[in-house]
């Protein structure tokens, strides 16, 4: 369910399933995380997909490939050029 929500943009929805499972005591796991990210890059809200990942580090949930790029195409459909290149950067640095 989460996919599909994510696939469409919805924002409200993702959180709200990305919330009940904090709740449960289960949390988001790197699927999860990926989805929200896309959708926050689909809705316009980088800064939010940017903390995601941070959120993740900490949580000991590690970013991989797919989370590296949903968020770069997040900062790019947004236009943030600059930030993608960064980012796109930094993974050639660590080899993702």
């Amino acid at each position: 369910m989460i996919n599909i929500y994510g696939e469409q943009g919805w924002i409200d929805e993702v959180a709200d399933v990305l919330r009940e499972l904090k709740e449960s005591g289960l949390g988001p796991d790197l699927c999860s995380y990926n989805t929200l990210i896309k959708a926050y890059g689909i809705g316009g809200m980088v800064e939010e997909a940017v903390g995601l990942v941070r959120e993740m580090r900490v949580s000991g949930i590690t970013p991989d490939k797919v989370t590296y790029t949903n968020l770069v195409t997040a900062l790019r459909r947004n236009d943030e050029f600059l930030e993608a290149i960064k980012w796109s950067l930094w993974m050639k640095q660590m080899g993702i």
